[in-house]
């Protein structure tokens, strides 16, 4: 049988990143570099989670999945899955954003290509004064209208800005155009993908006076002009402990808090889908597991698991999963 599964952190850079990996989470990471992305558990080729404890200690979050998926993924074996679906990552926004949208899983189909689809969800968890974050647009457009925007240099006129505060969540289904500003550091957990499309970059040059990439024509054809109205999500109560943030095709989000004068010890149960935990804040004892998750830490477990006791008195989890599966009558 499988355990809770450890995964060593894998650090992206970007030219947007800064450095509240280190600041906010207690990373150790070179000086001098900026970083953007820390992706926490991805079954991503381009960044692939290494198992650091237990037996299956130095081989690949693939290799597991190829090699136990049953146990893995439990009552989710039989899906389509090639990658662990679920990606979970701490990204910090220390310059604005490309405006950009992800394709869904009928155009990646149609088009044939390599990566996967991708929706996405963000926990806000830090902001600075006067942070913005663009989400959609300021009232409801049609793909012609984005086009003609872009063509007269007034797309920044029908976008949809909000400054955001920590602890809110959104969901972004894919084809949902959007941004993050600077000064915002999140969690995000998403469909295993790595694939984007820039429709915009503010117009940026660097010192030479070029402009990033763009892919306005796949951006275009891939948003989703009914996404335009991104509120963030009203958490559902489900006792007192938990709270369920996303309930959606793709993934599933809730989220744990524990304190002395509440819930101190939760039975989590992961018969129905395996879980990616992640600590915000606290510290977690998690059942089979060699030592408490720190902020910044997450934890896979498996389905196979069964029922797990988290155990705090301050911890806040975020609780990511797949849908449950219907049964057949």
């Amino acid at each position: 049988m499988l355990y809770p599964l450890r995964v060593t952190p894998i650090y992206k850079t970007a030219i947007w990143g800064g450095r509240k990996i280190a600041s906010l989470l207690n990373r150790k990471l070179p000086t001098g570099t900026n970083f953007a992305e820390s992706w926490n558990v991805s079954g991503h080729p381009t960044g692939l989670s290494i198992i650091e404890n237990g037996p299956l200690a130095g081989i690949s979050l693939q290799e597991v999945l190829e090699t136990h998926r049953v146990s893995l993924l439990g009552p989710h074996a039989n899906w389509n899955f090639t990658r662990f679906p679920l990606m979970v990552k701490f990204l910090d926004a220390n310059k604005q954003l490309s405006v950009q949208v992800h394709p869904n899983e009928e155009y990646v189909a149609d088009r044939n290509l390599t990566d996967a689809a991708k929706a996405e969800a963000w926990v806000v968890l830090d902001t600075v004064p006067g942070s913005r974050m663009t989400l959609g647009f300021q009232r409801p457009v049609t793909r012609e209208e984005v086009a003609d925007a872009l063509e007269n240099d007034a797309l920044e006129e029908i976008l949809f800005a909000r400054e955001p505060s920590p602890g809110e969540c959104y969901f972004l289904p894919a084809g949902t155009v959007h941004s993050l500003g600077a000064g915002i550091f999140l969690y995000e957990v998403q469909q295993c993908s790595n694939l984007t499309f820039r429709l915009y970059d503010w117009q940026r040059e660097d010192e030479n006076g070029n402009r990033r990439e763009l892919h306005i024509t796949q951006a275009l054809e891939t948003l989703k002009p009914e996404h335009w109205n991104s509120e963030p999500i009203t958490p559902q109560k489900q006792d007192a402990c938990r709270e369920i943030l996303i309930e959606s095709p793709a993934f599933c989000l809730d989220r744990l808090t524990f304190s002395p004068n509440g819930n101190t010890t939760y039975t989590l149960s992961c018969a129905k889908s395996c879980r990616v935990l992640t600590l915000i804040s606290g510290e977690l004892e998690v059942e089979n597991l060699e030592k408490p998750l720190q902020k910044g830490d997450s934890v896979i477990l498996p389905a196979s698991l069964g029922n797990v006791t988290l155990k705090s008195t301050q911890a806040v989890v975020l609780d990511a999963y797949l849908p449950q599966i219907q049964e057949e009558n």
